[in-house]
């Protein structure tokens, strides 16, 4: 008799420990609501925005960041698309919540599956592609609405308890855009150890780095590079590849034609191109001419790749380079972006 007692007891208050969930006219309102916001998703999924069909891409099975941030350079066309691609699917754990008794692991297991399936059909039905980074997106939108909702247990179905609950999901949303901005900075951006392109080994010997470090003048201002500089003995044709072993982020390096350069009276154009696993991703062209030469500055995304090749050429028949380069160095990846590096090559051997 006492056992039965206590058990009730500890269902009783169970049960008062569970936000309520909605009855009467009040459920029925809000799963009609449910429904043709449900339709009006699936419409901008698969006709709005312009569909045409037959799209020419399949899709996105890659992870890569997480397309959410904040709104750095003002509420543009692309922001508002991104937000909108999380804001869009909040009403989902704000209101399946409110109107069953769903747990979040199941919740949130039973979204994934629903969004996956309708990702797929917008690839098989060419209206879309399917894309990793939508599904990551949609489903952060989904779980910061479900925890919103469970921080108000009472008076839910009352005009104050709604508007805690919409409260609730506007701080847990801008405290979750803020965090994946930052992880999103240090696993684009953020880097390790910066290494100078010469400490490294070069597939060949026919680049050439200046010992002295040399300074010179561009336009009349003094150059003293810091870590290395791209001795003018080279050749006016020269193209050179260098190791990287998946090591490294970014390349950055400094580029100009020095005023000495111009005053012996070369003429004509520089160019410095830039290959990542022999695919050209950076080609700048510098001029001969003193008041159009200036000091660049170029940052090339590596993104773990194994090896770069930098080409050089000169369209002036002096047989020594024009171009200069100085200060050229690698930064390599830091922890996370090792990590993430290591977690695409298995994803991507997956698939």
């Amino acid at each position: 008799m006492v056992e039965q007692v206590v058990v009730q007891a500890v269902i009783a208050l169970q049960k008062r420990d569970e936000p309520m969930i909605y009855q009467g006219n009040l459920r029925k309102i809000t799963f009609l609501f449910l429904a043709l916001y449900t339709i009006l998703i699936v419409y901008f999924m698969y006709v709005g925005f312009g569909r045409e069909g037959f799209s020419s891409s399949i899709g996105n099975f890659t992870p890569g960041y997480i397309p959410l941030s904040l709104p750095t350079e003002g509420f543009n066309q692309f922001w508002l698309f991104e937000f909108g691609n999380f804001a869009a699917f909040l009403p989902f754990g704000l209101i399946i919540p409110l109107l069953y008794r769903i747990n979040f692991v199941r919740f949130i297991s039973l979204f994934i599956l629903s969004i996956t399936f309708l990702e797929t059909m917008q690839m098989l039905s060419r209206l879309g592609i399917f894309d990793i980074d939508d599904i990551i997106v949609n489903t952060l939108g989904a779980a910061v609405g479900f925890t919103a909702q469970r921080f108000v247990r009472h008076d839910r179905n009352k005009g104050k308890g709604i508007l805690k609950i919409a409260l609730a999901a506007c701080i847990l949303s801008l405290g979750v855009i803020v965090i994946v901005d930052g992880a999103n900075e240090y696993f684009e951006h953020g880097g390790g150890k910066v290494v100078a392109l010469n400490e490294l080994s070069s597939r060949d010997s026919s680049v050439l780095w200046d010992e002295e470090l040399s300074s010179f003048e561009v336009a009349g201002e003094k150059i003293v590079p810091v870590m290395n500089r791209y001795s003018s003995k080279n050749s006016r044709m020269n193209e050179f590849t260098y190791e990287l072993n998946g090591n490294y982020n970014k390349i950055a390096f400094y580029g100009a034609i020095p005023d000495e350069v111009v005053k012996e009276g070369s003429n004509g154009k520089s160019n410095i191109a830039i290959s990542i696993d022999d695919k050209q991703v950076h080609a700048s062209d510098m001029e001969a001419n003193r008041d159009r030469s200036q000091p660049e500055h170029f940052v090339v995304d590596v993104n773990g790749a194994n090896k770069v090749t930098i080409k050089i050429t000169n369209d002036d028949p002096n047989p020594d380079t024009n171009v200069v380069m100085w200060d050229v160095a690698l930064t390599e990846l830091n922890a996370g972006q090792t990590l993430m590096s290591r977690l695409k090559d298995k994803w991507q051997s997956f698939f």
